[in-house]
């Protein structure tokens, strides 16, 4: 489920949101290991939209090239 968002104000760039299976399918984890690295810090908090939980795909870019440096170290 991809949404983007646009503004009337054209300097306001469209953003896509993700939901927990469309992570799990770049991100080879459980469900469980994933909501425990939430509440741990590791990764960041949703975003809530009445009772669904989303993140932007840059918050979930950046958490996977700041794992792949740490990798590389």
């Amino acid at each position: 489920m991809q949404n983007t968002a646009s503004v009337s104000d054209s300097s306001t760039p469209p953003f896509t949101l993700m939901r927990i299976p469309q992570i799990l399918k770049i991100m080879p984890i459980s469900e469980s290991k994933f909501w425990l690295m939430v509440q741990k810090g590791e990764f960041p908090k949703p975003i809530k939209i009445g009772r669904s939980s989303f993140w932007t795909i840059e918050q979930v870019h950046g958490f996977i090239r700041e794992r792949s440096g740490q990798s590389t170290n």
